[in-house]
């Protein structure tokens, strides 16, 4: 047991550097300086800012989200598919019980 914590805390620790390192954090953080330091320099310049900012982040759907959205659609027509035979079989027992 002690063996697993010590590797479960190496991996959690590998996982945080690769995040430090990796991570979308510093590149947004850059941007943002940059078009900050941009409308400084325009305002400071007295020029007339009408600059159209943009997001940072795609507000579309990745491919992994859009796989497991189509995964999950398809469970749920298997999920209602075994529920529409389930209720007529419950519906087929109880008219055989009632006639």
């Amino acid at each position: 047991m002690k063996q697993f914590t010590f590797d479960l805390c190496l991996v959690l620790l590998f996982i945080c550097a690769i995040e430090l390192f990796f991570g979308n954090y510093q590149v947004s953080q850059t941007m943002f300086q940059r078009s900050i330091n941009d409308f400084e320099e325009k305002v400071s310049m007295n020029e007339n800012v009408s600059t159209q900012y943009t997001a940072l982040q795609d507000p579309s759907d990745n491919q992994i989200s859009s796989f497991f959205k189509g995964l999950s659609d398809v469970c749920v027509h298997i999920i209602e598919w075994i529920v529409l035979i389930f209720s007529d079989f419950i519906s087929m027992i109880l008219t055989i019980m009632v006639y």
